[in-house]
């Protein structure tokens, strides 16, 4: 990819960007510097990006890796604040309670990650990014209609499998405890 593609292509992403790293990061200098990290990045990896990449959802998961392996870098796995930020805590939360609810998040993301290519896209677009049904239109080739009906799917497919895994989870820890009496 040559510099006016980029320019033309990547660079008018950079509100949608910026908005998704602010949800990352939570604060302005933090998230301005993200959005220019995936740029260094994706300037870097120019001559290997396929010409028919989906721009946006390829520079949010750029974005989403490296934001993971700053956090893993400084060993900050999730701490309250980034709790607060992904799930409101409640005052008789307990570790326990919260080690769930941060498994049953990684979960439900692996879950939408392993969706057809399609579903993903619009969920991500969607409820991850926060796109409009327009945005999520004009990036895809996609009609409003075929949108809410690919994104109905997406969600149910994520909801019956959660609901699968957790019943699992109840069933073994049900199991695990019988054993022990």
């Amino acid at each position: 990819m040559d510099a006016t593609t980029f320019k033309q292509r990547l660079l008018p992403l950079s509100r949608q960007l910026y908005w998704t790293a602010f949800r990352l990061t939570g604060g302005r200098s933090e998230a301005e510097d993200l959005v220019q990290e995936v740029y260094a990045k994706l300037w870097t990896l120019r001559d290997k990006l396929p010409p028919d990449m989906n721009d946006l959802p390829y520079c949010l998961r750029t974005m989403r890796n490296i934001f993971l392996n700053q956090q893993r870098a400084q060993h900050l796995e999730t701490d309250d604040a980034d709790d607060e930020r992904l799930g409101n805590i409640a005052d008789d939360d307990t570790p326990d309670t919260l080690t769930e609810r941060r498994e049953l998040s990684e979960i439900a993301l692996k879950l939408v990650e392993n969706l057809p290519e399609q579903q993903r896209r619009v969920m991500t677009m969607k409820d991850v990014d926060d796109c409009s049904m327009d945005e999520i239109a004009a990036h895809t080739g996609l009609a409003p209609g075929n949108i809410r009906v690919i994104l109905s799917r997406a969600r149910k497919t994520v909801r019956q499998e959660l609901e699968k895994m957790l019943a699992i989870r109840k069933y073994t820890h049900y199991s695990h405890d019988e054993q022990r009496h």
